[in-house]
């Protein structure tokens, strides 16, 4: 029987895995990317990092219910 996973679990959890990372990581978003720097300049480094971690938590969150199935795309008749 081979291995089968929805499309929108794989989707799921590669968001959920790369806003993990992103959040792992946001410090050096905000130091290194030229979106973190504008935000920088424009909010402070404090509040530039936590709109940085906010932007990642909503995307682990989205990516969560995705996989768990609690929340499912829109599906078109063909």
């Amino acid at each position: 029987m081979p291995f089968h996973i929805a499309e929108h679990q794989l989707i799921g959890g590669i968001l959920l895995i790369i806003s993990l990372v992103g959040l792992i990581k946001a410090q050096w978003f905000v130091a290194n990317t030229r979106k973190g720097q504008r935000l920088t300049i424009s909010f402070g480094p404090k509040y530039a990092l936590w709109i940085f971690r906010l932007i990642f938590i909503t995307g682990i969150l989205f990516g969560a219910t995705l996989v768990t199935g609690s929340i499912q795309p829109i599906q078109w008749d063909s």
